[in-house]
C-alpha cells in the first residue's frame, strides 16, 4: 500500500456511534517480515441506521505512481446514499467511484489485456455474471470485453490462447443468451467457444483447469451434474480445444529384425486417464501394449515392406480408433 514492493495486510471494518464510519485497517509489511501494528483509516460516513460498509476489496495500481490503490464494493448493493456499486481509494481516501456489479459475490484482479497492469472483475449469482473492467492507467476503469451474462456460476481463470492477456473458463446456468446453461471459454477479445450448450437446462457443469496431457498448455475439464459424465478438453494453445480422446494416423518407420517402440500418443489427443488397446493386429508381425501406453511392434521373420494396425483409445466411455501405417525397414 506505500510503495515498497512489501505485501500489506488490510481489513475492511466499521465503527458505529453517532454516524457508522467505514474505515480500512492497514497493517504495513515489516523488512524482516511480519506486520507494523494496525492503523485505522476512515473514509466513509454514513446514518447510524444504515451501517452498510463495503465488506470485499481489492488492491491494485490503478494510477502511474508506485503505491496501490484499494477497490471496494458491496456484497448487499451500496447504501442508499452513495451512488456508485465500486469506491476507489487513493492514500484511504475516496477518490472515484464507479457503476459495476451490483451485487458481486466476489471481487478480484487479472490482466485482462496483456499490458501488464492488473484490472478487475467481479462475478454474481444475481444476473450479471461475470464481468471485467480494465484499468486505464489513470485511475479509472472501464468495461472490458471479458464477461458473460448468467446466473450462477462456477469459472476458471487461464491464458487459454498464450497471448498474455487472461481468458475465463465458465459452467453456467440461467444463462442470458441462447442457452439456458453450459460451459463457455469467454476469450480476452470477448469471443466465445461454448464446450457445453443446452438450451433446456437439464444439465449443468462444474468445471476445472490444468495440464492433462503434459504439454505446457491449460485444458479444461467439465462434470456433468445430472449424469456424472467427465469431459476433458484439450488445449490447442490458440483458445479452442478438442474433446479427448481423439486419434491421429501415425506413419513409423520400424525394424525388420528386432522390436521397436511406437509412441502413438504423441499426436494424439488423449489425457493420463486414456487406455490403449489394439483394435485390429498387423498382418506381418505382432503388437503389444505396455504399460506406459508405448505400442511395441515386433515383425515376423518373414515380413513385407509394410504393415498395418489399428489402435483404440477409451476414456470416459468415449472411443477413438487411429491406423498405424509402418515402414519396415531391413
Amino acid at each position: 500500500m506505500n510503495g515498497d514492493a512489501r505485501p500489506d495486510r488490510v481489513v475492511l471494518d466499521l465503527t458505529v456511534g453517532a454516524a457508522t464510519t467505514c474505515r480500512v485497517v492497514v497493517s504495513l509489511g515489516l523488512a524482516g517480515g511480519g506486520f507494523a501494528p494496525p492503523q485505522p483509516y476512515g473514509y466513509l460516513t454514513l446514518p447510524a441506521a444504515e451501517p452498510n460498509c463495503a465488506d470485499m476489496g481489492v488492491g491494485l495500481n490503478l494510477d502511474a505512481d508506485v503505491a496501490a490503490e484499494l477497490a471496494v464494493t458491496w456484497f448487499a448493493g451500496p447504501p442508499t446514499t452513495v451512488p456508485n456499486t465500486l469506491l476507489v481509494l487513493d492514500n484511504f481516501r475516496v477518490t472515484r467511484g464507479f457503476n459495476t456489479v451490483f451485487q458481486p459475490s466476489y471481487i478480484g484482479t487479472a490482466d485482462f489485456d496483456g499490458d501488464g497492469r492488473q484490472d478487475i472483475y467481479e462475478w454474481t449469482d444475481q444476473g450479471e455474471g461475470f464481468v471485467s473492467y480494465l484499468a486505464t492507467g489513470t485511475g479509472t476503469v472501464v468495461p472490458g470485453p471479458v464477461r458473460h451474462c448468467s446466473g450462477p456460476l462456477d469459472h476458471r481463470l487461464a491464458d487459454f490462447n498464450r497471448n498474455g492477456a487472461m481468458d475465463v473458463v465458465i459452467a453456467y446456468i440461467e444463462g442470458c443468451g441462447a442457452y439456458f446453461s453450459g460451459v463457455v471459454v469467454v476469450r480476452d477479445d470477448g469471443s466465445l467457444y461454448h464446450l457445453h450448450t443446452d438450451v433446456a437446462g437439464l444439465d449443468s457443469w462444474t468445471v476445472e483447469t490444468g495440464d492433462v496431457n503434459h504439454d505446457g498448455l491449460v485444458d479444461v475439464t467439465t462434470h456433468d451434474q445430472s449424469t456424472g459424465e467427465i469431459a476433458t478438453f484439450i488445449s490447442l494453445g490458440n483458445g479452442s480445444f478438442v474433446r479427448s480422446p481423439v486419434a491421429v494416423r501415425d506413419y513409423p518407420t520400424v525394424s525388420g529384425s528386432k522390436a521397436t517402440g511406437i509412441q502413438v500418443l504423441a499426436n494424439d489427443y488423449a489425457t493420463d486417464r486414456t487406455r490403449v488397446t489394439i483394435w485390429t493386429p498387423p498382418q506381418h508381425g505382432t503388437v503389444k501394449v505396455t504399460t506406459n501406453r508405448t505400442i511395441i511392434y515386433t515383425p515376423n521373420p518373414t515380413h513385407g515392406a509394410t504393415d498395418t494396425f489399428v489402435y483404440r483409445l477409451t476414456e470416459d466411455g468415449r472411443t477413438s480408433n487411429a491406423a498405424v501405417s509402418l515402414r519396415i525397414v531391413d
